[in-house]
């Protein structure tokens, strides 16, 4: 029984899981970012509404970014507390790789560009194709000039509409309904106790992947 927690962007989006199987998951959106006011309230209530107590979870996992700064630092700190509490196993997990991870469930067959928009004309990337992995969560420039290292590919993420109005090339597909979800860690932490491959929690920082920046553009 895992719970799974996703705070990287706007979205506050919690979802338990059983051997691989999603039993629930509760979600919100806000521009005010409701994360640290909502997410205790969310794990109870999803708890709640599938009559579970809190002492059924053998492992949390958490996004660790990149993305928001203001929002990653609430979600660690809330599973921190779990792990510290109940003595459970911890799954520190790549906010785009459980973005991919959703998108492929739609596209199976496609080239998937996980993208969050960063500050100006830059984003943070990752792109997969199948199972290789072609760009590792970093910092891109999209711009004018830019080249995706493979072509067409399935652009999500909340940097859509920047990166838009820039590559016109026909081909890509942008799926602005797939939003982060803690849906998308589902699988990612259940293959992960499989292989017994857990994280140390008190080792386990958020990857802001480039420095934080002062002013609400990063917050």
């Amino acid at each position: 029984m895992i719970l799974h927690i996703e705070t990287s962007t706007k979205i506050c989006s919690v979802a338990i899981s059983r051997n691989n199987e999603l039993l629930d998951c509760i979600e919100d959106s806000s521009d005010q970012f409701i994360h640290g006011e909502a997410l205790t309230v969310m794990i109870q209530e999803i708890l709640r509404r599938n009559s579970l107590e809190i002492t059924c979870l053998t492992a949390v996992s958490v996004a660790i970014g990149p993305g928001s700064y203001t929002g990653l630092r609430i979600g660690l700190a809330t599973a921190k507390g779990l792990v510290y509490g109940l003595g459970v196993r911890f799954f520190g997990i790549s906010s785009l790789e459980s973005l991919t991870e959703l998108a492929r469930e739609k596209y199976p067959k496609a080239s998937i560009a996980a993208a969050f928009d960063a500050r100006r004309d830059e984003v943070f990337l990752r792109i997969q194709q199948d199972e290789t992995l072609l760009l590792n969560d970093q910092p891109a420039i999209i711009n004018e000039t830019y080249s995706s290292p493979i072509s067409p590919l399935v652009w999500v993420g909340d940097a859509n509409a920047k990166i838009k109005s820039i590559l016109t090339n026909a081909q890509h597909v942008f799926a602005d309904e797939i939003q982060p979800s803690a849906e998308g860690q589902v699988r990612i932490a259940f293959n992960r106790f499989l292989a017994g491959d857990f994280d140390d929690i008190e080792q386990m920082k958020p990857n802001y992947t480039k420095a934080f920046y002062n002013g609400t553009a990063n917050a």
